[in-house]
């Protein structure tokens, strides 16, 4: 743990974030010494917040999410009666929701990268109580989420990739976890909702393994000014 106590204390001391870094982690097993999230349900997004104001670590399963999420992350989706199906339709289709029609939103769940493994359950927690987790996820300002992108490609070359227009979750899970990339994204109305986002606030996720990469070259990019 002392490594990631290390990111954390770099990323909030000298990138200057407001709130802590949150880590994720996907269990083929259910995790030992790791707190439950007990038979509640929520949206994933709302469970992040629950991290800041903490509930830190804990760990839930399909069961525990209401949400799409649950696909999007790498924990499959939990079996649902045609009935229920057509119930959660209603809140996502149509004027004032997500997308306009059944077709825009099969259309949008093409275009984003597709879990085949799914796992038991998930950690998630603040980087420093979380052991080796697979992905990190950011919330800052764009200043500071431009100075991520710019550390990672100043060292290897490669440009970053952002997504919006769907929910967080799909924005933000399948992306880095597959290709071990990082990326960035705005969100969606009711992830930033429950996560109570700032105007001037945004989200960053990256593969774990990129972090000391992008943490070793935030002293190598330019400060912007012209001699």
């Amino acid at each position: 743990m002392k490594k990631n106590e290390e990111y954390a204390k770099i990323l909030m001391e000298k990138e200057g974030y407001e709130r802590p870094v949150i880590a994720f982690k996907l269990c083929a097993t259910i995790p030992k010494d790791i707190e439950y999230y007990g038979d509640d349900i929520s949206f994933m997004c709302a469970m992040v917040a629950e991290v800041w104001n903490g509930k830190d670590p804990f760990y839930f399963t399909s069961k525990n999410v209401i949400c799409g999420g649950n696909v999007y992350a790498g924990l499959g989706m939990v079996h649902m009666t045609r009935e229920h199906f057509e119930q959660g339709m209603t809140t996502v289709i149509g004027p004032n929701k997500a997308y306009s029609t059944r077709q825009v939103m099969r259309r949008v769940n093409q275009q984003v990268p597709k879990h085949f493994k799914h796992h038991k359950a998930m950690i998630i927690g603040s980087l420093p109580k979380v052991e080796e987790p697979d992905l990190i996820m950011v919330v800052a300002k764009p200043h500071q989420v431009m100075r991520l992108m710019k550390a990672y490609t100043w060292k290897t070359g490669e440009l970053t990739t952002g997504l919006q227009g769907t929910s967080w979750c799909a924005q933000t899970f399948p992306l880095p976890y597959l290709k071990k990339a990082i990326t960035y994204n705005l969100g969606d109305p009711p992830s930033r909702f429950l996560m109570d986002l700032k105007a001037d606030e945004m989200y960053c996720a990256m593969h774990y393994s990129l972090v000391p990469l992008v943490i070793e070259n935030l002293k190598n990019i330019s400060s912007g000014e012209v001699a």
